[in-house]
């Protein structure tokens, strides 16, 4: 073995890296090629061609199956046939003669008392029964020879049968002799002729019977042969043949479509991806806007996180119109946290002295669809109450089956409690004098219809003195005006005294 020696290393390492360079170079070039040829659609388009030859395969695969089976089927009968015959030659025959037996072999043995067939009646007797075992006509048998017996049966032989007695004869190591005509289905059919030899029993049959044409045989002669033929299987015995031809072919014309709707599907997606990325363009654009807008919005739901009056956002497309969103002076007002009012509906904030009426009005405006303004007492989470100046408002969606209806109602909530009981102290001196008014406006009735008794005497006296006349109707205005006054502030008491 020869060894580098220590001057050749750099020469071997520069050898060894082309090397690799080259082998990944050309590992590239074949990614590439893979890549360029391997697309989707040529796959396809191999799978629909494939699937387009399948009948033609399935054709030439069920003509081939069928000559081979003929073959065979051919080569069975005629074996079978020859180890017959050479059985009953030497075995019967050649056993009868040798033994000077009493039985008399003969082609006409069925007239013969005792007589047995010769091995060339038996031949012919044993295609009868192959011919009669297939009624179709699939198989037969044949024994024939240019030399028959006078008083024997024969037909003339046709081209196959004497070009295969010339093949045998001019060359004896030649055991067969085949014909193939068609394609193995149908009217196709396969013919196999054997040569047909002389043994010694033949012969000395052959040469001293009074019906040979021919009586110089000898042995090892081709005397005929023997022919079977086979013909090929019938479209309509195989039943479902036709059928899958054309199911095979209703698959290729549905590849085809899929073909089709493949490659328009393919220009969809490709149209669709177009527009994804001219939207995701857009996107990039208006990303800054966007940015911005979740600033200010960040900055909107801040002002209203931390706003001085309550604010309640109700989902009137869920069933029961639940909160959806509570800011932190909802929670301080009610004392209910976000977790205790998210999801229920606010009549949680009702109680014993929450004004019937005024929650009438505050339903028909929702039923209507309006906004709407008043002031009801409510009840904190610990149960006690205050007044809340409630202002509600519709928001409408734009996608919505009833845009006549709103999808959401923001309120707001005001808690005037303290106004409420600052206007206490001014009641609680009114309201004891409410029964002085109320005499006083009797009194004053009084007078008035006093005066106007005066007034009806004076439109009828025939001398007035004009002083009183007018001193009269000024206290009738004095009247009126006091009355009026005092009708006021019974109405300012009654409703001090109906509000707490």
């Amino acid at each position: 073995m020869v060894h580098p020696r220590a001057g050749d290393q750099p020469l071997v390492s520069a050898v060894a890296r082309v090397l690799v360079r080259r082998l990944f170079g050309l590992g590239q070039r074949l990614i590439a090629l893979w890549r360029r040829f391997w697309r989707p659609d040529l796959v396809l388009w191999l799978l629909v061609l494939a699937v387009l030859l399948l009948p033609l395969m399935m054709l030439s695969a069920l003509s081939k199956a069928t000559v081979a089976q003929m073959k065979l089927q051919a080569d069975e009968i005629s074996t079978l046939a020859s180890g017959i015959r050479a059985y009953y030659a030497d075995n019967v025959i050649a056993r009868l003669q040798a033994a000077d037996g009493k039985a008399v072999y003969s082609e006409n043995y069925r007239n013969v008392h005792g007589g047995i067939p010769i091995p060339a009646t038996l031949s012919i007797e044993l295609g009868a029964l192959f011919d009669n075992a297939h009624s179709d006509g699939r198989i037969s048998y044949n024994f024939v020879s240019e030399y028959p017996f006078a008083k024997r049966v024969s037909h003339p032989l046709d081209s196959f049968e004497l070009e295969a007695l010339r093949v045998f004869r001019s060359d004896p190591q030649r055991k067969v002799f085949t014909q193939l005509n068609g394609h193995g289905l149908g009217s196709s059919s396969y013919r196999m002729a054997t040569p047909v030899l002389m043994r010694q029993a033949c012969v000395t049959c052959h040469n001293t019977h009074p019906d040979s044409p021919k009586r110089d045989w000898k042995v090892g002669d081709v005397r005929g042969i023997q022919e079977v033929t086979i013909r090929g299987i019938q479209v309509n015995g195989f039943g479902s043949l036709g059928l899958l031809v054309g199911y095979v072919g209703f698959l290729g014309l549905t590849s085809v479509a899929a073909t089709s709707v493949f490659r328009n599907q393919t220009r969809q997606l490709a149209k669709v991806n177009q527009k994804l990325i001219d939207a995701n363009r857009k996107d990039s654009l208006m990303a800054s806007e966007l940015v911005d807008q979740i600033r200010e919005l960040s900055v909107f739901g801040h002002v209203v996180d931390n706003a001085t009056f309550g604010i309640a956002i109700a989902d009137m497309r869920r069933p029961d119109a639940p909160l959806i969103y509570v800011n932190e002076a909802f929670t301080t007002i009610t004392g209910y946290s976000r977790e205790l009012a998210i999801g229920y509906n606010c009549r949680f904030l009702h109680g014993p002295e929450t004004d019937p009426a005024e929650l009438e009005k505050l339903r028909r405006a929702i039923k209507e669809g309006k906004p709407y303004t008043g002031e009801l007492i409510n009840y904190r989470a610990d149960g006690g109450r205050f007044w809340n100046r409630l202002t509600i408002y519709p928001v409408y969606g734009t996608h919505q089956e009833r845009p006549e209806y709103p999808e959401y109602y923001v309120g707001n909530q005001v808690d005037i409690s303290l106004l409420k009981q600052q206007a206490g102290p001014l009641s609680d001196v009114l309201i004891p004098l409410q029964s002085d008014f109320d005499s006083a406006r009797k009194s004053l009735e009084q007078a008035r219809r006093f005066s106007e008794g005066m007034r009806r005497y004076l439109d009828t006296a025939t001398t007035v003195v004009p002083e009183f006349e007018a001193f009269l109707i000024a206290e009738q205005e004095a009247h009126r005006l006091l009355a009026a006054a005092i009708s006021d502030l019974g109405e300012v008491l009654l409703k001090s005294g109906s509000k707490p």
